[in-house]
């Protein structure tokens, strides 16, 4: 589904992603895990095709990044913030609107899962930045797309919601879609997770089978993150 082959990006002389390679496969869930400035949101703009790579190879279903891919690409970044003058039935209209797989009946139905009790007529404004960052999760996770990019899906939210964001993720995300999911909040995600890449500074540190990792450490995935991270 998704394969990279020797990903670099460079800024002058800053390496913001060196020399990454692996490959998901369809259906998975994965876990890109690496502290504050080691690269992990510069990935995910640059699978979802809005940064340029120097060198290698990025394929989504073997296809370069474009317009087409985009278009079954859901990218959760802190980039793609809501404009405040908008209200939420603005923004489900705009979704609506500019994505073909937007499913408007799940948004409304996650809405009431993770008991967002908002009039539609809301504007964005009004609202709490916890709340904010609920209603953006819930417009890419209503999406029906083939990969699915979650940028620290669970910033600004207290240990309760995040538990419901997570089984809102399980519950309303096709089991064929591919899921990345970027974050420091290791234990909270750890149950969704198949596979995990370790990155740091730019430079990949190894990809791992959840179960095998396991296994072989006999601890969590958290403490295994703090080891490497050493």
């Amino acid at each position: 589904m998704l394969d990279i082959k020797k990903l670099s990006i460079s800024y002058g002389k800053h390496k913001a992603l060196d020399d990454i390679t692996f490959h998901i496969d369809k259906g998975e869930v994965v876990g890109l895990l690496g502290p504050s400035g080691s690269g992990k949101t510069t990935f995910m703009n640059t699978v979802a095709g809005l940064i340029p790579y120097n060198h290698g190879e990025v394929l989504i279903d073997g296809l370069n990044p474009n317009e087409k891919t985009k278009g079954y690409v859901s990218l959760l970044t802190e980039n793609n913030a809501i404009p405040k003058w908008m209200s939420v039935e603005d923004i489900r209209s705009f979704y609506i609107d500019m994505y073909d797989d937007f499913n408007e009946n799940k948004f409304d139905s996650i809405l009431q899962d993770i008991n967002i009790d908002i009039p539609y007529s809301e504007k964005i404004k009004n609202l709490s930045r916890g709340m904010t960052q609920l209603l953006r999760l819930s417009l890419s996770i209503a999406r029906e797309a083939k990969l699915y990019l979650f940028d620290e899906p669970l910033g600004g939210m207290d240990t309760l919601v995040r538990e419901q964001v997570i089984d809102t993720i399980i519950n309303n995300i096709d089991d064929n879609s591919t899921i990345i999911i970027a974050t420091h909040l290791i234990q909270e995600v750890e149950k969704l997770l198949d596979k995990v890449i370790f990155i740091k500074k730019g430079q990949m540190l190894g990809i791992h089978d959840c179960e095998d990792l396991r296994f072989q450490k006999s601890q969590s995935i958290e403490k295994t993150f703090k080891e490497v991270m050493k």
